[in-house]
């Protein structure tokens, strides 16, 4: 088995790489072509641990753990395991936490190229942790952003995060970095609505990330207002599997992010509506973003290799 650390997996998945290939899963996903169940999770009184697996033809089975305690930092932990899908065997090990903040934000960058306004030029991030870093890293690989600007309750990190790019700046509040975007980021834990319908611009598209149930970040009158996408239809079941935001909205409100990118379905009807893509998380952008981390591991000779 192939052992590999968080400085390894963030030497190894280039974003360049990662993008095209989640694009590649979304269409595999909506195609019907891959095996994966739906989410599950224990509970202990602190926080929760969930399982994910997948399997696509042609790439290994992966199963990530991931746990989620709020009250710990980081709130999320996560490994990845992978398994050769001919014979069974455990192939490889690797830290998850950051190939699950890096596939997240990819994805979120997927739903921007292919949902927001050709004529975007200021995005907003609300929140300002793990995943709010992973967002700014990738959207600074979009062309034609001009502002981005970063809100948090906490402005004091706001202002650390934005220093990490030239073309971003901490916001004097939520409000503000809202109602002056055309992209809207929310990647917070927060159990209860960070944004309000009356902040937005037209024309907006909106990213969320969060899960935190029984609540969550995103308001329900901007969803239902909204052309909704999702990972997968299974977003619209009860949690963990689904979204607590999306309980009680039929599964065909929303349009799976591979059925636009299969031009089955279609995506942004004008240029005044709203988008919003809910993430829940998928289990096919760790099997993905985990295959391409195992398989450049191989052909640089990195990792530790052991014998169980």
């Amino acid at each position: 088995m192939l052992i590999l650390s968080r400085k390894e997996v963030e030497e190894l998945l280039d974003p360049r790489d990662l993008v095209p290939a989640l694009e590649e899963g979304f269409k595999a996903l909506s195609a019907g072509q891959l095996d994966v169940p739906p989410r599950n999770q224990v509970g202990a009184p602190k926080g929760v641990l969930l399982g994910m697996y997948a399997f696509l033809p042609g790439k290994p089975f992966s199963v990530k753990l991931v746990s989620i305690f709020h009250e710990s930092t980081p709130s999320h932990q996560a490994i990845i395991t992978l398994f050769n899908s001919e014979t069974g065997a455990a192939i490889a090990l690797m830290d998850g936490e950051y190939i699950t903040a890096m596939r997240t934000a990819a994805a979120s960058l997927l739903s921007i190229q292919h949902l927001a306004r050709k004529d975007s030029k200021t995005v907003a991030i609300i929140g300002t942790g793990v995943q709010a870093e992973s967002h700014l890293k990738m959207i600074g690989t979009l062309v034609g952003i001009e502002k981005i600007w970063i809100a948090s309750r906490n402005r004091s990190a706001a202002s650390a995060l934005a220093s990490h790019a030239s073309n971003a700046h901490a916001a004097e509040s939520i409000h503000e970095a809202v109602s002056n975007a055309d992209i809207v980021c929310l990647c917070t834990s927060s159990p209860e609505p960070v944004i309000k319908k009356d902040w937005l611009k037209d024309g907006v598209h909106i990213t969320s990330v969060g899960y935190r149930p029984p609540g969550g970040e995103l308001p329900r009158d901007v969803i239902e207002a909204s052309n909704l996408f999702v990972e997968s239809k299974r977003a619209f079941e009860p949690p963990p599997s689904g979204s607590a935001e999306l309980q009680g909205l039929p599964a065909d409100f929303g349009t799976e992010l591979g059925e636009l990118l299969l031009k089955q379905k279609p995506g942004r009807r004008s240029e005044i509506e709203w988008t919003v893509y809910k993430s829940m998380g998928h289990a096919m952008e760790d099997l993905v973003a985990a295959s391409l981390v195992y398989e450049k591991a191989i052909e640089r000779g990195m990792g530790m290799k052991v014998e169980l």
